[in-house]
């Protein structure tokens, strides 16, 4: 019996969460975990309104950052999806993804995230999902290019 369930973070799950992004991060790349990293999530994860998915047992195992829109606007960005590396390859990212997309339907039509050209097990999650490329872009702290995915809801 899996003891994993999804429920929605708030404000005291954002270190444990800026840990596991570093952690994630690290493995990904093979470096080890880099404090500018954390300092990244950190200040992504205070972005409002936001959706704040984890996936516990009861520790952190997983999350979803999504930024929902403003103003008038229907498309959501997709900050983070961060998947603990002993968990990685088991179904729990896809799942938490799922899980994700159902909510943030209720506020937005459309949702975008970028992802690194190297991450190919990423860009494999979301193109078997159904997210599609739209451009290139690069992320805005560090400057290193990604491709732009879109999902429609």
């Amino acid at each position: 019996m899996d003891r994993h369930t999804i429920v929605e973070g708030t404000e005291a799950d954002h270190p444990a969460c800026a840990e596991l992004w570093t952690r994630a991060v690290a493995h990904r790349d093979g470096t080890a975990p880099d404090p500018v990293v954390r300092a990244r999530a950190e200040r992504r994860l205070l972005h409002t309104p936001r959706l704040l998915l984890l996936l516990r047992t009861p520790a952190l195992d997983g999350y979803t950052l999504t930024r929902l829109p403003t103003g008038g606007e229907r498309t959501a960005h997709l900050t983070h999806l961060a998947v603990a590396p002993a968990l990685q390859g088991t179904g729990w990212g896809r799942r938490l993804m799922d899980t994700t997309l159902a909510r943030v339907a209720a506020h937005a039509d459309s949702l975008t995230l970028e992802v690194l050209h190297a991450n190919t097990a990423g860009r494999a999650l979301y193109e078997s999902t159904g997210w599609y490329p739209v451009g290139e872009s690069s992320f805005p702290e560090s400057g290193i290019p990604n491709i732009v995915y879109r999902k429609d809801l």
